[in-house]
């Protein structure tokens, strides 16, 4: 079966509360875990661009998804746990949604 391909990730989305620029980088924020990261101040999503091409939309649609709880204001009164788990689960979804 031939693998498949992925197109770049776009240089920025807009998105309720304005444009969010995407940038890929060495290192993306302070946790060691973390593939992505969304700076809500300065409205900048960073994924490491080690990440295989998969992996690098996965994040992005974790992250946007952040920044959709965030521009809503949802994430105030949400538990740091359920956050992520939503992430997860809308990342999961658009994937397949996406790419099949």
């Amino acid at each position: 079966m031939k693998p498949r391909s992925y197109p770049p990730l776009p240089k920025a989305v807009m998105a309720p509360g304005g444009e969010v620029v995407i940038k890929l980088v060495e290192k993306a924020g302070t946790n060691g875990d973390a593939w992505g990261t969304w700076n809500e101040a300065m409205r900048v999503i960073e994924i490491e661009k080690g990440a295989e091409p998969r992996h690098r939309w996965r994040v992005l649609f974790h992250e946007l998804t952040h920044v959709a709880l965030d521009d809503a204001g949802l994430s105030n009164g949400m538990p740091e746990e359920l956050v992520e788990a939503v992430c997860d689960a809308m990342a999961s979804a658009r994937m397949r949604e996406r790419f099949g």
